[in-house]
């Protein structure tokens, strides 16, 4: 019967120091290398975040930006397949506007890049 008391009595102290035992956190960070670090502090956050941005510098950022411009103005004619003869007139169709909605996303994208590009390029100064 001893024992037995004497076991009850070690599981009731193994379980009062678990629940003392106090966790640590642990924080991930990925870089823009795609590395992994495990830190028991958090990461220090930049005062600019650049997205992708930071691959690109002001030149390249610009010349994309002036290109797909230039893509979207050449682009506003209709191309063969993208006219239809309803009544008699041709009119441009579904794929004439979705080719248009692409090349206008594009050039948002270029727009934003290059915005992006450049206030990374002042933040860092």
């Amino acid at each position: 019967m001893a024992a037995k008391a004497q076991s009850t009595l070690l599981a009731a102290v193994l379980v009062c120091t678990a629940a003392c035992v106090s966790a640590q956190t642990i924080y991930k960070e990925v870089d823009g290398e795609g590395r992994t670090t495990f830190s028991d502090r958090p990461p220090v956050k930049p005062a600019v975040i650049p997205r992708r941005a930071g691959k690109v510098d002001v030149n390249e950022a610009a010349r994309r930006l002036k290109q797909a411009r230039l893509e979207r103005k050449l682009g506003a004619e209709p191309m063969p397949g993208e006219l239809s003869r309803g009544s008699g007139v041709p009119t441009v169709n579904y794929r004439y506007w979705r080719r248009q909605e692409k090349l206008r996303i594009v050039a948002e994208q270029a727009l934003r890049r290059s915005q992006e590009t450049l206030r990374v390029q002042v933040a860092s100064r």
